[in-house]
């Protein structure tokens, strides 16, 4: 009896062992038919076939991954094992296939317990022969955006448009919402950094059958000039000139740079610079004087707005 008490009771410490550290749900829940697949889709981009899904997070730590399967629409040919993909993939990029034929993907869950799920919405794919790229890629800086204009591709054509500051990496996603009819893109003016752009023609199906990139273009905001400042007014006093022009029409002007010529100078000094378009200049004002006004942008300035003659005032 004895010797059955401690069995009993080493048994007993054993189990409570063995249980210390575990958490979550109880292991039962690892042999249930884990939730299938419910949201597949499919991209054609250049030579891929990009088939992503979601799985809510909690779900991916009870499984061990997914399979993907595959078929030739068309036929009754058989579903094959394409891939297995790891519980933290949601992408698959398939190169297997030639535009104009027709495909079906599907995929199951496999649980930590090598129990299969049911099996997702099987989906059909028909890649198209993709569009050519977009020439003709130009921009121009407004007052307010940066302009990106590209020849038309075709009537059929609709357009993404792709923005890095690194030279030839862009991201997977457009800078547009939805694809665009028109070639021209309005993007905010980038005043700190090169940016680049590039294009790419896509059809309007439901694989969207986006083709390649269109050569790069390079926006260097080193090279805006802003306009030249206009109808320059001036208040003068016994002491100072008052100075003021109308504000420059672009956004991304940084400020004004205020040049002046009096007396013996040979030419146009630079007395100051103003964030407004306004300016004080202290100096006595004794003799005919000059002035004129430049916008400053990111590096260069405006062409010098018109000549700004300044009087003494008279006793």
């Amino acid at each position: 009896m004895r010797e059955k008490l401690l069995y009993l009771l080493l048994l007993l410490i054993a189990l409570l062992v063995a249980s210390c550290g575990k958490k979550g749900e109880p292991t039962l829940r690892t042999f249930e038919k884990p939730p299938a697949v419910r949201d597949i889709k499919a991209v054609h981009r250049e030579d891929q076939l990009i088939i992503s899904w979601s799985y809510p997070a909690p779900e991916r730590e009870a499984i061990k991954g997914f399979y993907i399967e595959k078929a030739e629409a068309g036929g009754n040919k058989p579903f094959k094992n394409l891939v297995f993909l790891k519980n933290d993939v949601s992408q698959f990029v398939d190169r297997d296939f030639k535009t104009g034929w027709k495909y079906l993907y599907k995929m199951r869950v496999y649980s930590l317990r090598n129990v299969l799920s049911d099996e997702s919405m099987v989906i059909q794919v028909n890649p198209a022969e993709l569009p050519s790229p977009p020439a003709g890629l130009a921009y121009k800086i407004t007052e307010d955006s940066t302009e990106i204009r590209w020849d038309r591709v075709s009537d059929a054509a609709r357009y993404n448009i792709y923005r890095s500051s690194v030279k030839g990496k862009y991201p997977v996603s457009p800078l547009n919402k939805v694809p665009l009819k028109e070639t021209l893109f309005k993007d905010r003016v980038e005043t700190e950094k090169i940016s680049y752009y590039t294009a790419r023609a896509l059809l309007d199906t439901t694989l969207e059958d986006e083709g390649y990139p269109s050569d790069e273009l390079e926006v260097n905001p080193e090279t805006f000039v802003p306009s030249r400042p206009s109808h320059i007014k001036y208040v003068p006093s016994e002491k100072k000139t008052y100075l003021m022009w109308d504000e420059s029409p672009e956004t991304w002007v940084k400020g004004y740079r205020v040049y002046k010529k009096s007396g013996s100078d040979s030419g146009f000094r630079l007395i100051g610079e103003a964030a407004t378009p306004a300016f004080t200049d202290s100096g006595p004002l004794v003799s005919k004087t000059l002035y004129c006004i430049t916008a400053v942008g990111p590096k260069k300035e405006s062409a010098p707005s018109e000549t700004l003659e300044v009087y003494p005032l008279k006793n």
